[in-house]
């Protein structure tokens, strides 16, 4: 019986020598039978190599070669809500931002429901690039209130690494943070988000859609950010609970449903509105 450290060394080495970054792997039944391996135990080196990064799975594509690149990707981790600059930092790299925009306009149905606020509210549209060593990782837009549960907010004071949005909710609010409520989908990269991050029309993002909330009750902001997938590895990790008799309760919780996936398209417009129609 073939030892399954020595199949992994087998394939790792087979990766390294004859395939290159974005490569297709031949099919398990091909890659079993060159080997003399059953498919079995194929597929327990594929999770060995897929959980060091060396190769991914693609609906309907295939396994693809990842070659580690020069520069370090960031990890974002699913289980706990920290900056973006403070991630990029824990990877050994410089943050920056590019492309800051910041401006003040009127909501329109769309932001109304969004952020709760009534239709022609102001809010501010925060949009910005952020880069690690120089190299653009994610853009992030938010909307967020001028005016949050009776305090003015302002927004023009952002700063990547020492004045981010948190820091300023926390500061000008003096609350924290509740909770993010949000989703994740792979989408192709929309032309302006493309230009930002060097990427080819299409190429594949990794869209994140979230709401902020103060408390149960508070909205704080709707944000959506493109993650290049080259540069950035998002992680999660869950643990199954301990079996135990299930009890069910009457009580409800209201939940807002997120909105359809329009939205990102219409905060990345915003983007583009004339400082005329600032207020």
């Amino acid at each position: 019986m073939a030892d399954p450290n020595e199949i992994t060394a087998r394939l790792r080495r087979m990766i390294e020598n004859d395939f290159g970054d974005g490569d297709r792997l031949p099919s398990e039944v091909k890659l079993s039978e060159k080997m003399g391996v059953s498919r079995a135990k194929l597929r327990e080196s594929f999770g060995v190599l897929w959980q060091a990064g060396l190769i991914e799975k693609k609906w309907g594509v295939g396994t693809i070669v990842r070659k580690p690149h020069d520069q370090p990707a960031v990890v974002v981790p699913l289980w706990e809500i920290r900056s973006a600059p403070t991630l990029i930092r824990e990877s050994g790299q410089t943050a920056s931002v590019t492309d800051l925009s910041i401006e003040r306009n009127r909501a329109d149905d769309t932001i109304a429901d969004l952020l709760s606020i009534r239709c022609g509210s102001t809010y501010w549209l925060v949009d910005r690039v952020l880069c690690a060593d120089d190299i653009p990782i994610q853009r992030t837009i938010d909307a967020v209130p001028t005016r949050i549960d009776g305090v003015e907010f302002d927004a023009r004071g952002f700063d990547v690494n020492d004045n981010t949005l948190v820091a300023m909710y926390e500061s000008q609010l003096q609350r924290r943070i509740m909770r993010s409520d949000g989703r994740l989908t792979v989408v192709p990269a929309p032309p302006d988000t493309a230009k930002h991050l060097r990427l080819r029309d299409e190429d594949p993002v990794l869209l994140v859609e979230y709401s902020t909330c103060l408390d149960r009750e508070t909205p704080l902001s709707y944000s959506v950010t493109w993650y290049n997938t080259a540069r950035v590895d998002v992680r999660f990790t869950a643990e199954r609970p301990v079996r135990r008799s299930i009890q069910f309760s009457e009580r409800k919780t209201n939940r807002v449903p997120l909105p359809a996936m329009l939205v990102s398209s219409h905060l990345s417009a915003l983007g583009n509105i004339n400082a005329s129609n600032s207020r």
